[in-house]
């Protein structure tokens, strides 16, 4: 177990500032979304013990030493046109305070008329109360989140990197990885090509066994390209929730 401070030392960017507890950022992701975040705004202003802040930038882009947030929701909506009438669909993505997804929901309306403003601030109400029920039945993970800007039940210690791994389109295999985490700070970036992984190409062992390593808990060398560098970096042992 690595004391608090040492790991305070070593992953600067890991957690929220104290100062961010209980505070959850709001965004929204298009211009029909705007009237639900306002409410979901609104109504975790009025929750007991909880904050709200309007933001406007991705919390995946940088780390969470600054941010004014433990925790933040992403709000977008869509509106599919038929012929009996509407439609409507809000989605709200629960993230940490370095935009590692949490949970997400989706809420929708049948309408007679095209999506009004009125019916944007239900379906926000609608999303506000599925958060809720979530922070009822995941008490730990959702304390935990909201104190420290990490989601984590302490009674379960699974270690993690914060990062995974993925094939695009275009055939490479790449990474996703969390700002602050230990890949993070071992030198891993979001969207970096995945050359070799421990010395072997990575589709020598095939897709799947590749992403698979990202979730077994060992360290690993990655040999990457990221634009026209070739870097090797180094990860070692997987950050515990129990520290």
């Amino acid at each position: 177990m690595i004391p608090a401070l040492l790991l305070a030392l070593a992953l600067p960017g890991l957690h929220a500032p104290a100062a961010a507890a209980q505070t959850v950022g709001v965004e929204a992701l298009d211009d029909g979304a705007r009237p639900a975040a306002v409410e979901v705004l609104r109504q975790l202003q009025a929750s007991d013990g909880l904050r709200a802040v309007a933001i406007d930038a991705d919390p995946a882009a940088s780390d969470c030493r600054n941010k004014p947030y433990a925790a933040a929701v992403r709000i977008s909506t869509s509106t599919d046109r038929h012929e009996t009438g509407w439609t409507y669909d809000a989605g709200l993505v629960l993230v940490d305070c370095a935009g590692w997804n949490v949970n997400e929901w989706h809420c929708q309306a049948a309408l007679s008329h095209a999506p009004a403003v009125a019916d944007s601030e239900k379906l926000g109400l609608d999303l506000m109360m599925r958060f809720r029920t979530w922070m009822r039945l995941n008490p730990r993970v959702a304390q935990t989140l909201l104190q420290t800007g990490v989601a984590y039940d302490p009674q379960n210690g699974a270690p993690t990197f914060f990062y995974t791994l993925f094939k695009t389109d275009d055939g490479n295999m790449r990474a996703l990885v969390r700002p602050g985490g230990p890949a993070y700070v071992a030198g891993l970036r979001t969207n970096d090509i995945i050359e070799k992984l421990d010395g072997r190409y990575w589709w020598e062992y095939g897709t799947y066994q590749t992403e698979q390593r990202a979730y077994d808990g060992k360290p690993h060398s990655f040999e990457v390209v990221r634009g026209k560098q070739r870097l090797q970096i180094e990860l070692g042992a997987p950050w515990s929730s129990e520290n």
